[in-house]
């Protein structure tokens, strides 16, 4: 059960990271590299100190925390963009486009969670596999 509970919280820390944890590097990298690169345009084209706004786009908030660390940093950054260059704002087009790509990579995110948690469950089967559940006890 430590094992699922690891994988989950690594994958939301940093996507793809749940999938290292558990062994499947490739898979975890690639990953990590998608939603770093969806969250990471998102914000390039939104811009840093209009795409992550809690209290503006709360439900879109909602979907960017599912991104971890990507959220976390791209909020403290904005912040001190917002103190230090207030007059600095993207289009309102743009802005829309950054927030939906960040958005978007978090609910992919959380799609990456839900698989390594059943990854990492060794009672679970892939369906269209052809394996067998294991019996209880088993390694």
């Amino acid at each position: 059960m430590a094992r699922v509970a690891a994988a989950g919280a690594l994958a939301w820390v940093l996507p793809g990271l749940g999938h290292i944890y558990l062994g499947f590097r490739r898979r975890g990298l690639i990953l990590m590299v998608v939603i770093a690169l969806t969250y990471w345009g998102g914000v390039a084209i939104g811009g840093v100190s209009s795409t992550v706004q809690p209290t503006q786009r709360t439900a879109w908030f909602l979907a960017q925390i599912c991104a971890g660390s990507h959220t976390v940093a791209a909020y403290l950054w904005g912040q001190g963009e917002r103190r230090h260059h207030p007059e600095v704002e993207a289009g309102f087009v743009a802005q829309d486009v950054g927030v939906i790509y960040s958005g978007v990579a978090g609910l992919l995110n959380v799609l990456i969670i839900l698989d390594a948690l059943a990854s990492a469950d060794p009672n679970y089967v892939r369906p269209g596999t052809g394996a067998q559940p294991r019996p209880e006890g088993a390694p």
